[in-house]
């Protein structure tokens, strides 16, 4: 059976005072009113989109390739009348010190038929990262704590939104230079993000 003194939750502020913590902000709704935007695709050239994704990641966000990573990489050769494949990339932009915006392209559920036909659901997601350490003696002070909210409050509210605002036209060049890509029609499958 518990004490009452082992049901309290402790208290860990000197512990954290005297550490390295980072304030950290993050928005993950870059993409509003959708956190994915979702491509389904059915057709030819299927190894386009596949050479291309970590282009259209670099373009899109206006990174360098040193900027772009392959997270994930999955290829099952197993059958021989089809190739299934699932891709994932991801790319980080600097704004400035603070705040970094990072976006992912998945290729999943992918199939390459050997005429080269296929078929592939390529999502884009993203999020807006605004990070303060605190390293030094001074920036674990309540003082720099404070400085920073004031800061915040002040100024930096108005230019992450102006940061958000960009995230949501990158969102909008991916999904065109996808959209180009694989030459689809304004008819294409859009579904509501997840």
């Amino acid at each position: 059976m518990l004490n009452k003194e082992d049901e309290k939750i402790p208290d860990i502020s000197k512990e954290l005072a005297s550490t390295s913590v980072t304030k950290i902000i993050e928005d993950v709704d870059c993409f509003m009113p959708r956190r994915t935007i979702t491509l389904e695709y059915s057709g030819p050239n299927i190894k386009q989109i596949v050479s291309a994704a970590s282009r259209i990641l670099r373009a899109g966000m206006y990174i360098s390739g040193t900027r772009t990573f392959l997270d994930d990489y999955y290829v099952d050769v197993t059958d021989t009348n089809k190739i299934i494949f699932h891709i994932y990339w991801h790319g980080v932009r600097d704004f400035d010190s603070f705040t970094k915006m990072w976006g992912w392209i998945r290729l999943k559920h992918g199939v390459i038929h050997p005429d080269g036909t296929g078929s592939v659901v390529v999502e884009f997601f993203a999020k807006l990262r605004t990070q303060w350490d605190k390293d030094t003696l001074f920036k674990r002070s309540p003082l720099y704590s404070f400085l920073i909210k004031l800061y915040n409050y002040v100024y930096y509210n108005e230019r992450r939104r102006k940061y958000m605002e960009q995230c949501t036209e990158f969102e909008q060049d991916m999904v065109r230079r996808a959209k180009e890509l694989l030459k689809l029609t304004e008819t294409y499958k859009f579904p509501l993000g997840r």
